[in-house]
C-alpha cells in the first residue's frame, strides 16, 4: 500500500515522463495496475495535484513568480503538465537513498580502480548538495555544480554482454575500425579479460582488454604483452560465443598490469612485444608552478623528485615508465616548463617536434 507521500512521488514521476498524459483516469489506472490501489477518487487526485503545486512553489519560488502556476491544464490533451521539463516536486532520489548508494560504493572501493569509486561517491554527494540548494535559493539559469560528462563515447550497451563473457570465459566475435583515415573494418575474435574506464581528453570511454585467439587454436597462452585494447564505442556486430578455447595463465599473470608501467592506456606492445620501461628524466626550475603540481599529483607511481645542484634551483624528476604517445603529449604540452634530459632518443624526438612546430611560425 502506497503512503500519501509515496503516491505523490509516483505522480511526480509520471509528470516527468513525456509520453504519459497526467489526468485522473490515467493516474487511477496506473495506480491500480502498479500498486493494486482499488479506491483512488477524483477528489484525492485533485488534492494530490494541489499538493504538488505547493511543493513546486517551495522549490522554485522565483520561477512561479515569473511564470505563474507551475502545473497547468491542457484542454487539447485533457491532461496536466509541468511548465518546464527540468523541474520536479522531488529529487529523482531522496537524500536518504542517495546517501545509502554513496555509502554502499564507499564500502566497496575494492570493486573500483584508480579512485573511480571515490569519484562516484563525490558525484552523489554533489547531487545531494545541489538538490538541497533548491530549498533555499531561487532556481538558476545554469547548473550550480558541473560534473564530468561521462559515457558519451562509452559504448555502454556492450558492457553487460562483455562482463558476462568475462565471467563465463567465452570469447567475442566483432568488427572494429580504428580512428585512422585509412583504417578499414576488421574482424577480431578473442577472450575478454577486463573492462577499463578511462577519461583523459581524446581517449574517453570504456575499453576492453582482450587476448586474441586464432581459429585453429585450442590452448591459449596468455601474456601481458600480447593483449590488445579495444574501445567499446568502435566495436560493431558483437557476438558472444561459447568458448572452445582453454586459457593457460602464467603464475604472475594479472591483466591490470597491462596498464601498470605507462601513462594512460595506449601501449606499443603489438609493434614491440618486448617493450620495457625506461628511465625518463626531466628538469625544471624550483620556482616553476609545474613542480608543485607534480609534487601533489605524481604523473606515475614511480616518480622521484631530486635536487641536483648546490643552489637548489634545478629540480630533476624521473619516472620508470614505457614511452608512449600520451607521455610524449605530456612532455610537448609542458615543453615551456621542463626539459627532457634522457633517454637521448626521446630528447631528440621532442626537440625535432618542437623545431617542426616552430618552423610553422617562420
Amino acid at each position: 500500500m502506497l503512503s500519501p507521500q509515496d503516491r505523490l512521488r509516483e505522480i511526480n514521476n509520471l509528470f516527468l515522463r513525456k509520453t504519459f498524459q497526467v489526468n485522473y483516469r490515467r493516474v487511477e489506472q496506473y495506480l491500480f495496475e502498479q500498486f493494486d490501489i482499488l479506491s483512488y477518487s477524483e477528489r484525492s487526485f485533485s488534492r494530490d495535484i494541489n499538493t504538488l503545486k505547493e511543493l513546486l512553489q517551495e522549490r522554485y519560488p522565483s520561477l512561479e513568480e515569473e511564470q505563474g502556476e507551475l502545473i497547468r491544464f491542457s484542454r487539447s490533451t485533457f491532461s496536466f503538465y509541468y511548465v518546464r521539463q527540468d523541474i520536479s516536486a522531488f529529487p529523482s532520489f531522496s537524500e536518504k537513498e542517495l546517501n545509502q548508494i554513496a555509502s554502499m560504493i564507499d564500502l566497496n572501493q575494492h570493486l573500483f580502480t584508480d579512485g573511480v569509486g571515490k569519484g562516484i561517491v563525490n558525484k552523489l554527494r554533489a547531487i545531494i548538495l545541489e538538490n538541497n540548494l533548491s530549498n533555499y535559493h531561487e532556481i538558476l539559469a545554469w547548473p550550480s555544480i558541473q560534473l564530468i560528462k561521462d559515457g558519451e563515447r562509452a559504448g555502454s550497451d556492450l558492457i553487460k554482454p562483455i562482463l558476462e563473457a568475462i565471467a563465463a570465459k567465452n570469447y567475442l566475435l566483432f568488427s572494429y575500425q580504428s580512428l585512422s583515415k585509412s583504417a578499414r573494418h576488421k574482424t577480431y575474435q578473442g577472450i575478454p579479460l577486463m573492462i577499463k574506464e578511462y577519461n583523459n581528453g581524446w581517449y574517453t570511454g570504456w575499453y576492453v582488454l582482450i587476448q586474441e585467439v586464432k581459429e585453429h587454436e585450442r590452448w591459449v597462452k596468455t601474456d601481458i604483452n600480447s593483449l590488445r585494447l579495444f574501445a567499446l564505442d568502435r566495436m560493431e556486430n558483437l557476438q558472444v560465443v561459447n568458448s572452445k578455447y582453454q586459457l593457460r595463465f602464467a603464475p604472475d599473470f594479472y591483466p591490470p598490469n597491462y596498464f601498470k608501467n605507462m601513462l594512460g592506456i595506449l601501449r606499443n606492445n603489438l609493434t614491440n612485444p618486448e617493450i620495457k620501461t625506461e628511465k625518463v628524466s626531466v628538469c625544471l626550475n624550483s620556482d616553476n608552478w609545474l613542480l608543485e603540481y607534480l609534487t601533489k599529483y605524481p604523473l606515475h607511481p614511480s616518480q622521484q623528485i631530486d635536487v641536483r645542484d648546490g643552489s637548489n634551483r634545478m629540480i630533476h624528476i624521473t619516472w620508470h615508465i614505457e614511452i608512449n604517445v600520451e607521455l610524449e603529449s605530456f612532455l610537448m604540452r609542458y615543453a615551456n616548463d621542463l626539459e627532457v634530459l634522457n633517454p637521448e632518443n626521446l630528447r631528440k624526438q621532442i626537440k625535432e617536434k618542437l623545431e617542426q612546430a616552430l618552423s610553422m611560425y617562420q
